[in-house]
């Protein structure tokens, strides 16, 4: 399995802890009569979501998907490492900077706090671009056959 996508995977196993962990808390706090407040619930839905289950089938696709050795020579057929460092970045900075920027704009924090919310979502959408551009190119139509075989 290449470093990247062990990279992608073992993220997502510690968000799925994390998000079992902050799941437990919620759930303990909701017994003694103090549930959380609606947007931790969000949060919570983020990191096993995004965290977890995206980051996994990130990881898995990348070493799944069929290989293009003529568009990624240098990594075996797999994708360009800029794109998949870029993807992993935007992804695993994005989500923790909307874990404390959503809630901060839901207590009123303001125009900085909106702002990072902001940057926030970009960043998750670009770097789920740049995965989509990645398994684009790996996801192709089957070869034809050659003419006269069936």
């Amino acid at each position: 399995m290449p470093r990247e996508t062990r990279l992608f995977v073992k993220t997502g196993m510690l968000y799925l802890g994390l998000t079992f962990a902050f799941g437990a808390v919620l759930t303990v706090l909701e017994a003694i009569g103090r549930p959380a407040p609606f947007i931790v619930t969000v949060e919570h839905g983020h990191l096993g979501f995004v965290g977890w289950l995206v980051n996994v089938v990130i990881g898995v696709a990348l070493w799944m998907f069929p290989l293009d050795r003529v568009s990624f020579p240098a990594t075996q057929g797999r994708y360009t490492l800029a794109g998949t460092g870029w993807c992993y970045v935007l992804l695993n900075v994005g989500l923790p900077l909307r874990i404390i920027s959503e809630p901060w704009v839901q207590s009123g924090g303001g125009a900085f706090a909106g702002s990072l919310l902001v940057v926030s979502g970009i960043m998750q959408l670009c770097a789920v671009l740049i995965f989509i551009s990645i398994a684009w190119r790996r996801v192709r139509a089957p070869a034809r056959p050659a003419p006269g075989v069936s």
